[in-house]
């Protein structure tokens, strides 16, 4: 779901091992360098493409992107 310049990662809220999370998402990294979870994209001009791509998807009548995560 895009909100602004916000797009959410659903499940909204995750509980694990008795600690509750909530509001992932993927965002421009525009303040100090990081994340409390979320994916954040820190170059400007991917950031610009990666809107680009979610405003295509959704004119295309998209609701849901499939998210798979790979640490490495």
């Amino acid at each position: 779901m895009f909100k602004g310049n916000f797009y959410h990662i659903l499940p909204n809220s995750v509980n694990i091992e008795g600690i509750s999370r909530g509001e992932f998402g993927v965002h421009f990294d525009a303040n100090a360098p990081g994340s409390a979870g979320c994916i954040v994209i820190r170059n400007r001009q991917e950031w610009d493409g990666f809107q680009k791509l979610m405003s295509d998807y959704n004119s295309a009548g998209v609701e849901t992107v499939l998210l798979s995560i790979l640490y490495t």
